[in-house]
């Protein structure tokens, strides 16, 4: 299979959608559980003002949803994978949610309303929220690799 880059960045951002309407729903549905507002947070590292906030921490993840989706498919070429990349997708998520995981541990160094306790920490793997978050973590990752893998096999 042949590297596709737009049809990679198509996934990546479809996947990164409907990966961040899954955690709002999840987040309106269950205010107590589900605690990561992840654009909020995204955001705050750059500007104070709450719309702005969201929209920079929309933009930071479209960003971070495009990269690894053209991780994801170089990843598919890499180990010459040309069927069920959907399927696939599980694996590569679940390798996606260790490096995501690992990384909101070290958000709190770079993070000012964190290092100020104006906003909690969100823990390694978002273990410092309530249960139902972190599972939330994992299976939005999972969720992700199967779409990028499932919209990439249909954009080419």
């Amino acid at each position: 299979m042949d590297f596709d880059g737009g049809a990679a960045i198509g996934a990546g951002l479809i996947a990164g959608a409907v990966m961040s309407g899954l955690l709002y729903m999840g987040i309106g549905m269950m205010p107590r559980q589900m605690r990561m507002n992840l654009f909020l947070m995204l955001g705050t590292m750059m500007v104070r003002d709450r719309s702005m906030a969201y929209l920079a921490g929309a933009t930071m993840h479209g960003a971070m949803s495009v990269a690894f989706g053209l991780v994801h498919v170089a990843l598919f070429n890499a180990f010459d994978l040309e069927t069920s990349l959907a399927a696939w997708g599980i694996i590569f998520g679940l390798v996606h949610w260790l490096v995501s995981g690992m990384g909101l541990a070290m958000v709190p160094t770079m993070h000012p309303l964190i290092r100020r306790g104006e906003m909690d920490a969100p823990g390694a793997f978002a273990l410092a929220y309530p249960p139902m978050t972190a599972v939330g973590f994992l299976m939005l990752h999972v969720v992700y690799g199967i779409l990028v893998g499932a919209f990439y096999t249909a954009l080419t």
